[in-house]
């Protein structure tokens, strides 16, 4: 077997355990109690706040933060989102992500009352033409599949917020938000996946690694 033969062998198991732990992850995730999922993204949603308000203390001026609007079965972030407007901060830049059919990621302004409308796949996003680039991002919250107490996360297969993330002059801290379910022993990791620094579930937030 020649070395291309062998990466590329590699590359298809990879591909293919990454699908068959996604769909397990998915079926876990989609069978908790809607309530159960309204309660634990509360409590997470608290624990997010805690280490955004952490990371922005390290960080002087003003503050760049990427967040997911929910889709389907994922942790709610509506409990993050209210509980920044709250804080009425003027040094806060919210940014939500607009996914384009060309499998990249255009990161949008949002403020409190912005009319949203839905993107290609159906997930909210702002109407606004606006754009900032994601070298400006002090903190990225992440969705996933699943995670990894090292910090490897699994996507949905499409690597939108990896090619995101690798492109050149992206510096911002990286945290995952999911649900205690999707945190597994191991998640398959290849050169191109991209690991977050934080982990935060509904029982509270840990640095990975």
């Amino acid at each position: 077997m020649s070395p291309e033969d062998f990466l590329l062998t590699r590359e298809s198991l990879l591909v293919r355990e990454k699908k068959e732990m996604r769909r397990g992850l998915v079926a876990r995730r989609d069978a908790l109690p809607k309530e159960e999922r309204k309660r634990h993204s509360l409590t997470a949603g608290n624990h997010a706040l805690s280490l955004i308000r952490k990371v922005r203390l390290e960080r002087e001026g003003s503050f760049a933060l990427v967040i997911f609007l929910s889709f389907g079965s994922e942790i709610d972030t509506r409990p993050v989102i209210s509980g920044l407007f709250a804080e009425n901060s003027p040094d806060l830049l919210l940014l939500l992500p607009s996914l384009r059919r060309s499998k990249e990621i255009v990161l949008r302004p949002w403020r409190k009352d912005d009319p949203l409308t839905p993107g290609p796949f159906g997930i909210l996003e702002p109407e606004t033409r606006e754009s900032v680039s994601p070298g400006e991002v002090d903190l990225f919250i992440l969705p996933g599949v699943g995670f990894d107490r090292a910090g490897h996360r699994l996507g949905y297969g499409r690597g939108y917020y990896d090619r995101l993330l690798s492109r050149s002059g992206v510096g911002g801290l990286r945290a995952g938000l999911a649900f205690s379910e999707q945190v597994v022993p191991e998640i398959p990791s290849g050169p191109g996946d991209i690991p977050v620094q934080y982990l935060v579930t509904e029982k509270g937030w840990v640095a990975c690694g």
